[in-house]
């Protein structure tokens, strides 16, 4: 009696088997074509079992079969991902550079201006007070001239909190020194104002110069970065689940866009969350850098300063060093500090909702290669209808397709860029807007029953999504652009 049963599970196991693979032949011949495996067609693993993520499919995909396809969903994503992440990078670490580089050279040049002037002064003593023709005044005004600059470009250059230069000393410094001056300078001189114009200019300049190095921090990390596994499943359920069921063909099953943009949301949260405020930093730092050309100009300050170098050589005491008409002093680096200025105005535009189509390019791509209708395309379950809505950016809003996941490398660079963002608000005096509220829930994502909401009870981790920390969603520095530019893509996509 047991030997008959035992033979009739065996008979129906290879039977099984062998409807299997007569019946998954069509998958397996696309399967080796995907994973460029032609050559071990005959060999593609199958199991009684179905696979993990694509299990509600019942067709023919197996869990090593699953492995190999999360591992080319990690490989496409990364390599497309990468390349954009890349340029990205850098662009900021160009600009970052040449705004660096062009605000030093131009102290230096206009240092050279002044030792020039010095010398022609020096050079006709009719001009000059008896008592500063002799070569040692002439070495001692040059020294002079070189120790301001010295400490104008140091003061650029060094950490704020440290900063052990006064602009405002140094230049009376000068001033009293050039004229052999002993006394306190009275505060009704122009040499004041000529310290606090400079100062302001070199502290906005730093400013744009530390966040400029700090950008840099920030999109090097977002290269780093890598996609959580929740993403990796809902990436293999979009793009191959569809392969598993033998009564579809794979190349006609393209995926819904409102569920592609979903899943790829999903997968970029962490990027997207920091995107937010990427807008509005880079929106403040072009707020600063007009400041630094308008009513904080460094090019206007640093001629004051010639100015003022100028007017106290020629002059025999405090009270006359004021009265002198401006000096017209020839200039051949402004151009290119204005070029270079305008160049990074230009480049941090374009930072402005730099990651937000990326969701948008990587589904255009899908879908351009597999054309379909909008009514009937693959949801992750079927092919028919996506009845959910299209999930807001960030960590926080709710998003239908997977468990979206924070990055630990990427929070403390947000945070890092939260304390950017309040040095330049208080720098260009603008009071920052407020913080967008969070309305909608999982449950209201869709109106039918959703293709498969994912599983937070088996996954290990903090559920980012359930984190209703509405501080630390970002908000852009201008709202009404936020909401436009929204409205726009929705409308863009029938919602």
């Amino acid at each position: 009696m047991f030997l008959p049963i035992v033979f009739l599970l065996i008979n129906n196991r290879h039977f099984a088997e062998s409807y299997i693979s007569d019946s998954c032949s069509n998958v397996r011949q696309t399967y080796s074509k995907i994973m460029d495996n032609s050559e071990n067609s005959n060999h593609v693993p199958y199991s009684l079992q179905p696979g993990g993520i694509c299990g509600e499919a019942k067709g023919c995909c197996s869990p090593e079969m699953e492995r190999s396809f999360s591992k080319k969903v990690k490989k496409d994503f990364s390599s497309t991902s990468k390349a954009y992440f890349d340029h990205v990078y850098h662009t900021v670490k160009s600009r970052s550079e040449h705004f660096q580089m062009s605000i030093e050279r131009y102290i230096l040049h206009n240092a050279r201006i002044s030792l020039q002037s010095c010398s022609l002064l020096h050079s006709n003593t009719t001009q000059l007070p008896l008592s500063t023709t002799t070569n040692l005044h002439l070495d001692n005004h040059k020294q002079q001239v070189m120790n301001v600059y010295g400490n104008v470009t140091h003061y650029f250059n060094q950490v704020y909190e440290n900063k052990d230069v006064n602009i405002r000393r140094l230049v009376k410094t000068f001033v009293k020194e050039s004229l052999s001056v002993r006394k306190k300078l009275k505060s009704t001189t122009c040499v004041n104002e000529v310290a606090d114009n400079l100062e302001a200019a070199l502290n906005a300049a730093w400013l744009i110069k530390e966040n400029l190095k700090f950008g840099r921090s920030l999109f090097g990390s977002i290269r780093q970065w890598r996609i959580a596994n929740s993403c990796v499943d809902a990436l293999v359920e979009m793009k191959y689940c569809s392969l598993c069921n033998p009564n579809l063909v794979y190349q006609f099953t393209k995926p819904c866009s409102k569920y592609c943009l979903n899943v790829q949301k999903g997968c970029l949260a962490p990027v997207l969350q920091i995107s937010s405020r990427v807008t509005e930093w880079s929106r403040l730092l072009q707020s600063l850098l007009q400041d630094l050309q308008n009513d904080k100009s460094l090019q206007r300050s640093v001629s004051e300063l010639n100015h003022l170098i100028h007017s106290t050589l020629i002059s025999d005491s405090v009270d006359d060093i004021c009265g002198h008409e401006a000096y017209v002093f020839k200039d051949p680096w402004k151009l290119t500090l204005e070029y270079h200025l305008k160049r990074l105005s230009e480049e941090l535009q374009l930072l402005e909702h730099v990651f937000d189509t990326l969701p948008y390019q990587l589904c255009d791509k899908i879908q351009d290669a597999q054309p379909g209708s909008e009514n009937h395309c693959w949801n992750g379950t079927a092919m028919s209808t996506y009845n959910c809505h299209i999930a807001d950016s960030g960590l926080y809003p709710p998003n239908p397709t997977q468990r979206v996941m924070g990055d630990p490398m990427l929070s403390q660079q947000e945070a890092r860029l939260k304390e950017m963002i309040a040095m330049l608000y208080e720098s260009v005096g603008i009071a920052p807007s407020p913080t967008p509220q969070i309305d909608m829930t999982l449950e209201d994502m869709c109106w039918d029953p959703p293709p498969r909401l994912p599983d937070y009870s088996t996954q290990d981790g903090d559920n980012m999504s359930d984190k209703r920390d509405h501080d630390m969603e970002p908000a852009p520095l201008n709202p009404s652009s936020s909401s436009s530019s929204s409205s726009s893509s929705c409308s863009a996509l029938n919602l």
